[in-house]
């Protein structure tokens, strides 16, 4: 039997889940979901022991065996692919550096006792292995790193790149970052995408193509769009941008021979107007709720649905606007749970909601909000959001009763990114913060485990961590690993260096490399890691 939706989300007031046992804390949080309780003890045999890392070959097996279950593609013809050509110019390598400069980045690489000093130059990258004894690799980009994403099939990698001609130190405060300035000073601020294919044995990263996207100006969040192409490997990545506006990119075979290609036009471009004036309504937030509709939040907290070219006749028109709060939509995430989908919408103000998809205006749960404007993910396999709930804190929260959370990590430095897998459902989160420290731990241990253990289970793994020399210049990346404990917290600054932040992270999506992740700093320096010792 299967929850209906209207029942999906339950009101407050419900028993702690630490006195019960595992029958009695699955009906509280799942319902009574059929296969879902004989799925979920696989998965306690599978991750229970699983601390840091995603053993690929088990990983494979499991999943072939349909004991761990991934979330499926969408197939579709090539002819029925709506997206307009990317429409640009091509440019040539220097032009490309002389937009954003090619400032070199000094770095020592320390591990196991033994340091080594080396320089980054823009687009350039070093092999970690013999240096860390860990299969890793660290690339200069050339900017800040805003944004980064895996396909969900296949070795790409996608990064949104910004480049401010003041440095690092006034970018962070420059209003043509803020998406709510409703556009960007062109002379100030330049932005690309870089698209990079990834070398599995190598552990690299090559440049495939650059989109220079600075008439839009910076991306602030970028998504694939969860379909695959069955003739080629033609694919569209979606990001939002500093412009209010929410631009796709058609990739495939047919873009410029060129690597460099100066975008003047995107494919689609979904906007929303002012209904009070003839002004642009600046998008603050979106998620893709399937391969074809988009859900996105405004400036002046509508949530509103666009359905994407191909599958409407009219896709610049929104299917609805709903007004949920008055104040800035800062975060989007669509979770598919049971037969309904559940939107987790926070705003700029202390409230925030959870709606049922399915009955927009009679579904409404307000939860705690989050002071951070990192958007939550969710993880369909153990049907649970995951996100900030405070400056230093990651926790979760089911679907079926998102206003109770539970907390997974404690930290005193400000997290700054995290990412969860969005179509593998491994349990393996990751963890950055302004600290420039970067962790790895085991969501599932908390969940399926002993009830009564706390925190006690999930064993966070400082595994990198980035810090500012006395020069001011020079970063310190130090590969030693450092266990940690989700019940302490240790303050380690009173304040940071912008460069050392972790400015975006996020799992490899495909099974060749699964155990892979990348990491980004505002810095600019990317690092690239597959976890799985037997790859060592």
């Amino acid at each position: 039997m299967t929850t209906e939706g209207e029942k999906l989300l339950l009101k407050p007031n419900l028993p702690r889940t630490r006195d019960m046992n595992f029958v009695g804390r699955f009906h509280q949080n799942y319902g009574f979901e059929e296969g879902l309780f004989e799925y979920l003890l696989a998965q306690k045999e599978i991750w229970g022991d699983k601390l840091f890392f995603v053993d690929e070959n088990q990983f494979r097996a499991v999943a072939n065996e349909r004991r761990h279950l991934t979330r499926d593609l969408v197939v579709v013809e090539k002819s029925s692919l709506m997206f307009a050509e990317v429409e640009g110019s091509e440019i040539l390598e220097n032009a490309f550096k002389s937009q954003f400069g090619s400032e070199p980045k000094e770095v020592i690489i320390a591990a196991g006792g033994n340091e080594s000093r080396e320089i980054l130059e823009a687009g350039n990258s070093l092999n970690m292995s013999t240096k860390t004894k860990r299969n890793s690799s660290i690339l200069n980009v050339g900017g800040i790193i805003t944004a980064l994403k895996w396909l969900p099939y296949g070795p790409f990698l996608a990064i949104a790149v910004a480049y401010h001609e003041g440095g690092l130190s006034n970018a962070v405060k420059s209003p043509s970052l803020l998406v709510f300035s409703g556009g960007s000073n062109a002379t100030e601020i330049k932005s690309c995408i870089q698209l990079y294919k990834y070398d599995l044995t190598a552990t690299s990263l090559t440049l495939e193509r650059v989109l220079i996207t600075s008439s839009f100006g910076a991306a602030s969040s970028i998504n694939w769009l969860p379909f695959k192409v069955k003739e080629d490997g033609t694919c569209v990545l979606s990001a939002l941008f500093t412009d209010g506006r929410v631009h796709f990119f058609r990739i495939g075979s047919s873009l410029p021979e060129s690597k460099y290609i100066d975008v003047k036009s995107s494919s689609w471009t979904i906007s929303l107007k002012d209904e009070r004036s003839d002004s642009s309504l600046p998008i603050t937030a979106y998620d893709i709720f399937d391969e074809s509709k988009v859900i996105v939040g405004t400036i002046d907290g509508a949530i509103a649905e666009f359905v994407l070219p191909g599958f409407d006749d009219h896709p610049e028109i929104p299917s609805f606007v709903n007004y949920v709060a008055d104040s800035a939509i800062n975060t989007i995430t669509v979770g598919r749970v049971f037969n309904g989908h559940v939107l987790l919408v926070n705003t700029a103000t202390t409230r925030s909601f959870a709606i049922l998809y399915e009955n927009l205006r009679q579904s409404r749960v307000e939860v705690a909000y989050t002071v951070l404007d990192l958007p939550p993910r969710y993880h369909e396999g153990y049907r649970i959001f995951i996100y900030p709930d405070s400056a230093e804190t990651i926790g979760y929260s089911f679907a079926r009763h998102p206003q109770q959370k539970q907390s997974l990590l404690l930290q005193t430095e400000l997290v700054s990114s995290f990412h969860t897998s969005e179509f593998l459902n491994h349990p393996l989160a990751i963890v950055g913060n302004v600290a420039g420290d970067f962790y790895v731990m085991n969501i599932a241990r908390k969940i399926i485990g002993v009830p009564k253990a706390h925190n006690r289970l999930v064993l966070p793994l400082r595994i990198w961590s980035f810090s500012l020399e006395t020069d001011r210049t020079t970063l310190r990346l130090s590969g030693d690993y450092v266990p940690t404990t989700a019940d302490k917290s240790n303050v380690a600054y009173s304040f940071t260096p912008h460069e050392i932040g972790i400015s975006a992270c996020a799992w490899n999506e495909d099974f060749d490399g699964s155990s892979t992740y990348a990491m980004g700093t505002y810095s600019g320096l990317l690092v690239l890691e597959r976890l799985d010792p037997a790859f060592n």
